[in-house]
């Protein structure tokens, strides 16, 4: 009698298929990490700049300082970055903090009337207040002009933010805006 040997070459098709759904549970994993990183980067950025908006209103607000005013840029690695000035002397010193980063590279930031994202240094928007109602400036006495920035967005992930800033009241909002 001649024996039949096994032949063990091969997958079969249930280790196939165990395989398969093995690599796709990974790879979903790993794509919504990646979403969820890129979505706090951006819910992140946009509490930094309104935080850093805050602070220049206080900075305003307060006794014995000057005119203050917040500069929001990229540098060029697109890496954002806030700076506080204060007038002094006849010109714009930045505090001892210097500029502050408040966002990633992988962070979108724009005005929502289709202005342009967030410029390089030289062209930083500029936001003033009042100093004795708190209220947005649109410029200076000095005859400084402001950009005037009046609702921000931040996109990152799957998130995207606008920040509303009232110029009567000098009051930052931030809603959460459904992707499209």
């Amino acid at each position: 009698m001649r024996r039949m040997e096994k032949n063990n070459s091969g997958f079969s098709i249930v280790e196939l298929i165990i395989v398969i759904a093995i690599i796709a549970a990974v790879v979903t994993t790993a794509a919504l990490s990646v979403g969820l990183v890129f979505s706090a980067n951006a819910r992140t950025c946009s509490n930094d700049i309104m935080g850093a908006i805050a602070e220049c209103k206080i900075a305003t607000m307060s006794a014995g300082r000057g005119n203050v005013r917040l500069l929001l840029y990229r540098d060029d690695t697109g890496t954002i970055f806030s700076e506080l000035q204060t007038m002094e002397s006849g010109s714009w010193t930045t505090g001892s903090d210097g500029a502050e980063k408040i966002g990633a590279r992988r962070c979108m930031v724009g005005t929502t009337d289709g202005g342009d994202d967030l410029p390089l240094r030289d062209n930083a928007w500029e936001i003033y207040f009042n100093r004795s109602s708190g209220a947005f400036l649109e410029n200076l006495d000095s005859g400084a002009t402001a950009t005037n920035v009046w609702e921000i967005y931040v996109r990152g992930g799957s998130k995207n933010y606008h920040i509303h800033l009232e110029k009567l009241t000098g009051k930052t909002t931030k809603e959460l805006i459904a992707a499209p």
